[in-house]
């Protein structure tokens, strides 16, 4: 008799816990998502000025010109005779009130005067690694010097060339 209660006692136990069947439903449930998206000004740059290490004497040895970001010149030149023209490049560069931004400027560019080079490297910005913040209305004033390397009895002649300044949102 225990025996029999027991084994209906468990019976009933199984029939609670087993999974029940239920017929197929037509009721659905879903959830809806969200989708964003926030558009910025595209981000520009202006070229204002260039980089101008000025008018240099031919030199008898090797020498160097270093225009820096903030306008400063250092030289192991004979430059006293022409003591002007020279600057860093200057641009302006337009975004996004208050966003960050990077800058990458060339590790080396060679300038020519059409038959002999001179090789400006050691690029420098205004910015603390290169990264920035626009102001309040979008804009920074970039400068960028660099350094030129003159051989000693360096071909006289106009020498040009050009670098690429790249920037890019944060």
């Amino acid at each position: 008799m225990i025996r029999t209660y027991l084994g209906g006692l468990l019976a009933l136990l199984a029939g609670l816990l087993a999974p029940q069947a239920h017929a197929q439903s037509t009721d659905t449930m879903s959830v809806t998502g969200a989708s964003k998206v926030r558009v910025v000004e595209p981000i520009s740059i202006v070229n204002i000025s260039d980089l101008r290490f000025g008018t240099l004497m031919q030199p008898t040895t090797n020498g160097i010109v270093e225009v820096a970001a903030d306008g400063a010149v250092t030289t192991n030149l004979d430059l006293s005779t022409f003591p002007n023209g020279r600057a860093p490049a200057r641009f302006t560069v337009l975004g996004e009130a208050q966003r960050r931004f990077i800058i990458f400027v060339p590790n080396r560019i060679n300038i020519s005067n059409g038959t002999s080079t001179m090789r400006v490297d050691r690029f420098r910005t205004n910015l603390d690694r290169g990264f920035g913040r626009f102001d309040a209305v979008g804009s920074y004033d970039l400068y960028v010097g660099g350094r030129l390397h003159v051989d000693a009895n360096q071909e006289p002649g106009s020498y040009s060339g050009t670098f690429e300044v790249a920037v890019l949102y944060l």
